[in-house]
């Protein structure tokens, strides 16, 4: 791509412009800032749709300021929020709103606006890991082990990951699989060693002091395969919890949800890369999971990766891999995590956090697909949808110089935005009852009643941090203690 046409897309990239989606493709045309813009069939319409469900002249969007749409005596009619429009009547839209045109979507999306931080890994890409270095080491036959260690839920979160991480290797990963219970994966260590450095993990914590459960698995002497030994280690900290409890579906019952995920279905289908914008909390993972589900590559795998767990020194290798020999304990072969996900998704969770010279890395392999190990100068091709979130200002990041502006462009083939809770309060009810109904099953204990009270603190709780809260900090003691006293009863 030559300079002159990288800045003119750059530059439209700063523009508004109208997504329209159809028939499982998208396209994008560029907007004034202000003014109106005819939608429809004809030739003569400032935005052409080629479908029978379009009108000639269906619909006028108007811009500037404030925005809003028009129906104009359309056959199949335009819709907002679910309503039908009446002719000659504008209804106001928001930036990112749906638009039902036919059977087109259409959105309208601003360009650079202004949206109003060791190395702890998800569970999704800890197994992803382990999978890895189990076929690895069926080459190599490297030991390698599985350490669980469950701690109480209100213990100090920081202070246990940093005494867990103490006790780590350069190379060795650690995970979270629920608030209170972490994973470690131990690499090149055989049960002796294994079981002494499970050990001085216990005695970390109980230094802290918390009390927690630690076991520790090996392979090949637990088991083979992944989760064999994700299951084996969970059974050596407490048998309450299923060897094998499958996903939740996300909970989908605002309409600004339905929606979001009406969208996500239909991006689904294509291979536009996507930035899942979005508050902490607010479930952008779930949205990087729908479209690799609903996607033609929901059978290769979904590879995630939390960009602002990775330690800088490490993100590099993890990312594009490694050659041996490139770096002191670089001791075979190993492909990084956009090689592993060839065929499907690779999701880059606050991807806000990438230092920026892993970003010129990244850009390139966005740009041509081709993706070259640290020691390596051969390239090799890889097939990867990304997807990207983040809960940062990456525009403010692109004006103060932390992130890169061509790289930004490429990330934002679709922009999703994600609301807050707050913003969809007909979730809150099935939320809790789900994680209430997980949290007894994993307990064996009946389902219990939520008390009045617990509703009343809850629903009158304005959710600054969404779904994702530590030692309860988001709710006020007083709340947080009445939530405890009835869910235990």
């Amino acid at each position: 791509m030559g300079d002159t046409t990288a800045r003119d897309q750059l530059a439209d990239a700063d523009r508004p412009h109208l997504l329209v989606i159809l028939d499982q493709k998208v396209s994008t045309h560029a907007m004034p800032s202000a003014g109106t813009l005819v939608i429809g069939r004809g030739a003569e319409c400032d935005v052409r749709i080629d479908s029978a469900t379009i009108s000639r002249r269906h619909a006028r969007l108007q811009l500037g300021e404030r925005l809003a749409i028009e129906d104009l005596g359309s056959a199949n009619g335009t819709r907002v929020r679910e309503r039908a429009l009446t002719r000659g009547k504008p209804v106001a839209i928001e930036p990112g709103e749906t638009i039902e045109v036919g059977a087109a979507l259409v959105i309208v999306q601003r360009g650079i606006e202004r949206r109003r931080s060791h190395r702890v890994w998800t569970h999704g890409y800890f197994e992803a890991r382990l999978e890895d270095e189990c076929a690895r080491a069926d080459s190599t036959g490297a030991g390698l082990a599985v350490v669980r260690i469950a701690c109480p839920p209100e213990a100090p979160r920081g202070l246990i990951e940093e005494r867990i991480a103490g006790e780590l290797r350069e190379g060795d990963v650690l995970g979270v699989y629920t608030p209170g219970e972490y994973e470690a994966l131990l690499l090149e260590t055989g049960p002796d060693e294994a079981e002494r450095r499970a050990q001085s993990m216990g005695q970390a914590l109980r230094r802290v002091p918390v009390k927690a459960r630690v076991g520790v698995v090996c392979r090949p002497r637990d088991g083979h395969v992944a989760h064999q030994l994700l299951a084996t280690a969970c059974a050596a900290v407490s048998d309450a919890r299923p060897a094998s409890a499958s996903p939740r579906s996300p909970v989908i019952a605002a309409p600004v949800m339905r929606r979001l995920f009406g969208v996500v279905e239909k991006l689904a289908a294509g291979d536009l890369t996507v930035l899942v914008r979005g508050e902490t909390g607010v479930g952008k993972e779930l949205v990087a999971e729908a479209l690799h589900r609903s996607s033609p590559r929901a059978r290769a795998p979904l590879v995630r990766v939390n960009l602002a767990a990775v330690a800088a020194s490490l993100i590099e290798s993890e990312l594009f891999g490694h050659q041996r020999g490139a770096f002191t304990g670089a001791v075979r072969d190993r492909p990084g995590l956009i090689e592993s996900a060839d065929g499907g998704t690779l999701f880059l969770d606050e991807i806000g956090e990438l230092d920026l010279a892993v970003q010129v890395k990244l850009l390139r392999v966005l740009e041509d697909r081709r993706v070259t190990r640290i020691g390596s100068i051969k390239p090799r091709t890889v097939d990867v949808r990304f997807v990207a979130a983040t809960h940062r200002d990456l525009e403010a990041a692109v004006a103060a110089g932390s992130f890169r502006e061509d790289l930004f462009y490429r990330l934002t083939g679709v922009t999703v935005q994600v609301p807050p809770l707050r913003d969809r309060p007909e979730e809150l009810a099935p939320l809790v009852r789900a994680f209430v109904e997980d949290a007894a099953l994993r307990a064996r204990r009946p389902v219990p009643r939520i008390a009045d009270a617990v509703w009343s603190a809850l629903e009158g709780y304005h959710w600054p941090g969404n779904l994702y809260t530590e030692n309860s900090t988001n709710l006020s003691d007083t709340q947080a203690m009445r939530f405890r006293v009835h869910f235990q009863g």
